[in-house]
């Protein structure tokens, strides 16, 4: 505790410089426009397009169009007051800047906003602690929503709606909130992450001509250039305005000749690029290894497909065989690689789909840098592989709400040669039909160990399932006891029961209870959730010792990872040979949140009064694992020997915050060494 007092302290003198610089793209003139223009008696007015962007300091919002200036902390603050106080952060601390975009002009517009972010040098990259939220509509009273942040990542993100519509004269608000992760380190101390604010104004199709109020529909921020069938996409490029965003929008399929080097590839002197494909394909021709981004501009690609025909010098070594993406900052959404891929620097992807095509080789490898992954879909031969190559080092990789589905020949992730200090972040994600790995069923080849390795799945569950089975009926139910009992174990598989079931009129055969009397040839090894839903009526037979040795809605249980959770059993009987309980008869695994009301349970012998044993309302015999936070009412336990009101026979540590009210435990036969205890466990082995 002194050592984290300690970090707190220390942290506090962290400087974290955060300058507004607001970037203006005003298109007050076009080709089309003039000044004045007299025909006559009629004076023609060019348009005024005018966006302005304001703080609020104290009660009052104030232009800070033209100037440079601390966004927190009052707007009096000189820009050279580079550390003044509320530039000082430490863990758990949020800011809040109140800020109102202003259409000043006359002529109706569209913006939107972005955040452009750079981390400095020696800057401890202490951007990969903070984090950001944007709050519409706040003048006051703004504050931070834990888990609802977004990451602060070098390059330019859009923080706002594309093409959010203002009329002449309307003020939008907003509130940005900034805040550092509450368990970042020391070894964030002293640093510093820069970024600005832009919003990037155009004119709205509103304003009303001769020729309808469509003719400004394609008006774009800083260069707008659309590209027909087989254009020439580089020397579009090369052609923008200097330090102003670039717009590419497809009008066809173009083609994108790379050549035959890696790394440095300045191709634009805008201040950003982006490529909106419109639904059409770019193909990467030539040599193959020149990377499809800019060293300088930040580039997004959206609505596009990405081919690869390209050929490299060497294309048989396998790290030649991808396309490299490369560049200083990449976003990509909605796009389609029908090709493997490299990542590059510093990458983001979202709603994106990955495939590969060739047995030997990833969809994506993520070789160096940072690379981010939500909502993104990954199939064919192997899914994605962080490995860094040739002195390159991998800072981070994220993959957030990403499907790996039919990966043949791989787990879906892999992760190979690391620094110490690479974090991974796999949540919210699901493997459907993967191969096995050395990682539970996701991930293999875990040569490093990495600082941080965070992962749950979607639905936030923990145990990495591979798909998911909704019982609804009770022919759902017998069906799914008739799987497991057939064969399928069904491991890493999630079944949730959707709805109470009446299991009147059904002999039911245990889960897991089909071999001879010694054991089963196949039982459960998934997760059961009940959901909080009744299983009534349940009735076991003791016909033969073999069908019964182990007698329970489920039989055999013998699986460390199987798990039975929030599931209850109303008025249900069992009659067992051996290892009975309503739950379960043999546990090696979890039961956890169950609960038995009004059922009667009995434990005999080759179907007679004999000395049946090991017998409980929950389970029979708990050979390992863990009985949590499970309860029992209104039932009675009968056996031979060791028989107990929750558990027949457990070691002492494998039953935890059980309870049992109006729960009788009685002998049958006179048995040796009966331990028929009314308590929870009958004989603590």
């Amino acid at each position: 505790m002194a050592n984290a007092k300690t970090t707190k302290r220390a942290l506090f003198a962290s400087s974290m410089s955060m300058l507004l610089c607001v970037s203006m793209l005003i298109g007050s003139t076009f080709a089309w426009f003039t000044d004045t223009a007299s025909t006559g008696m009629n004076k023609i007015m060019a348009g005024n397009l005018n966006v302005e962007l304001y703080m609020k300091s104290g009660n009052d919002y104030v232009n800070i169009s033209e100037d440079e200036k601390p966004i927190f902390g009052s707007y009096e603050s000189t820009v050279a007051q580079d550390n003044n106080l509320d530039t000082l952060w430490e863990p758990g601390k949020t800011q809040v800047a109140y800020l109102m975009i202003k259409n000043a002009g006359n002529l109706a517009l569209k913006y939107q906003v972005a955040l452009n972010t750079v981390n400095p040098a020696n800057s401890n990259d202490l951007y990969k602690v903070m984090e950001y939220q944007i709050v519409p509509d706040a003048q006051s009273g703004a504050t931070w929503t834990a888990g609802a942040g977004n990451s602060v990542t070098p390059g330019t993100a859009i923080v706002s709606a594309e093409n959010v519509p203002m009329q002449k004269g309307d003020e939008h608000y907003f509130a940005l909130l900034v805040h550092m992760d509450e368990e970042a380190g020391n070894e964030y101390m002293n640093g510093k992450v820069e970024f600005d604010i832009s919003v990037l104004a155009t004119q709205l199709n509103a304003e009303e001509d001769s020729f309808g109020d469509q003719y400004d529909e394609e008006a774009a921020y800083g260069t707008y250039i659309e590209l027909d069938d087989n254009e020439d996409l580089l020397a579009a490029m090369a052609s923008a305005e200097s330090g102003k965003p670039l717009t590419i929008k497809l009008k066809g399929n173009v083609e994108w000749p790379t050549e035959g080097h890696h790394g440095e590839n300045d191709i634009s002197p805008a201040s950003s690029i982006v490529i909106d494909g419109n639904g059409y394909t770019l193909t990467a021709t030539g040599a193959g290894v020149t990377p499809l981004g800019d060293t300088e501009a930040p580039m997004t690609l959206k609505n596009i497909k990405i081919v690869d025909d390209s050929e490299s010098y060497n294309e048989g070594a396998w790290e030649f065989t991808y396309l490299e993406m490369g560049g200083s900052n990449l976003n990509c959404y909605n796009v389609t690689f029908a090709d493997e891929i490299q990542t590059g620097t510093n990458a983001t992807f979202t709603n994106c789909s990955f495939e590969s095509n060739e047995a030997s080789v990833y969809a994506v490898w993520v070789e160096n840098g940072s690379a981010t992954f939500n909502n993104c879909n990954f199939t064919g031969y192997r899914g994605l592989k962080a490995h860094e190559a040739y002195g390159s080092e991998i800072n981070s990789v994220v993959v957030k709400g990403c499907t790996f589905n039919n990966i043949s020949k791989k787990p879906g992730i892999a992760l190979g040669t690391l620094n110490s200090d690479t974090t991974v972040s796999i949540t919210d994600s699901a493997f459907l039909n993967c191969q096995a790995g050395d990682q539970r069923l996701y991930i293999y080849e875990t040569d490093t160990d990495v600082t941080t390795f965070n992962f749950t799945n979607k639905n936030n569950l923990v145990e990495g399932y591979i798909s998911t089975v909704e019982i609804d009926t009770k022919a759902d139910l017998v069906a799914f006891a008739e799987r497991v009992n057939g064969g399928d174990g069904m491991s890493n598989i999630l079944v949730k029961l959707t709805k109470d079931i009446d299991l009147a009129g059904v002999e039911w055969i245990p889960v897991g209870q089909t071999g001879t009397s010694y054991g089963a040839t196949s039982y459960f090894k998934g997760i059961f959730d009940g959901q909080g839903h009744t299983i009534s009526n349940m009735t076991i037979t003791n016909t033969n010792a073999g069908k019964n040795y182990a007698a329970g809605f489920f039989g055999f249980i013998d699986a460390a990872d199987a798990k039975i959770r929030n599931v209850n059993f109303d008025k249900a009987t069992v009659n067992g040979h051996h290892w009975t309980g309503i739950v379960a008869g043999y546990l090696t695994g979890t039961i956890d949140n169950c609960k038995v009301t009004n059922s009667t349970v009995k434990c005999t012998h080759a179907n007679d009064d004999a000395c049946g044993d090991k017998a409980g309302a929950i389970v029979g015999y708990v050979n390992s694992g863990l009985v949590n936070n499970c309860s029992v009412s209104y039932t009675t336990v009968t056996a031979g020997r060791d028989a107990g009101q929750v558990a027949g026979a457990s070691e002492t540590d494998y039953v935890s915050n059980c309870t049992a009210d109006n729960v009788t435990v009685t002998a049958t036969g006179d048995c040796t060494g009966a331990n028929i205890n009314n308590t929870v466990i009958g004989r603590k082995l």
